[in-house]
């Protein structure tokens, strides 16, 4: 009975702790999903090496301040990830952040790649299902076949001893 709850206070510590991130872990999820938007290069936020960069310095500032791994005036720290993800796309515009939001028009962008693959895998198979096989040619004892080429295959099987 010991040895049972000693492996169900395992599992359950495990469960626990399998969704806990650091601040730090949460910051480089996050800035992986960012796009610097300086327009000179196309890094990602975090991996912008951009010499005199206009925006990577303050965009890792508000991310550090919204993931609440740094202190920013005025940017208060979001609960979740799409908020954070959210308050980039409202300050520095859609394309800021690489993953599409999960709402709105920019959902399309999620649902039409699976439903064009589907639409297109239903077509091939309906296809494939209407797609019947020619009949075949009848058999030469039931052909009627015109007499001078009758005559032109017997004088062949002569010649060639067949």
């Amino acid at each position: 009975m010991r040895r049972l709850a000693e492996i169900l206070l395992l599992c359950l510590a495990v469960a626990l702790l399998m969704g806990a991130d650091t601040s730090q872990e949460r910051f480089q999820n996050i800035g992986s999903k960012i796009m610097c938007t300086c327009g000179d290069c196309t890094y990602m936020l975090l991996e912008c090496n951009h010499v005199g960069c206009p925006n990577s310095t303050k965009m890792i500032a508000q991310l550090h301040a919204l993931t609440g791994t740094g202190k920013l005036a005025g940017v208060q720290p979001q609960a979740d990830d799409e908020a954070v993800l959210e308050w980039f796309r409202r300050n520095w515009g859609v394309t800021a952040v690489v993953e599409p939001a999960k709402h709105g028009l920019e959902l399309w962008a999620w649902i039409m790649p699976p439903a064009a693959l589907g639409l297109g895998l239903l077509l091939v198979f309906l296809t494939l299902r209407r797609w019947k096989p020619r009949p075949a040619e009848a058999s030469s004892s039931e052909a009627q076949l015109d007499p001078h080429f009758e005559a032109l295959r017997e004088r062949a099987r002569r010649e060639t001893e067949i």
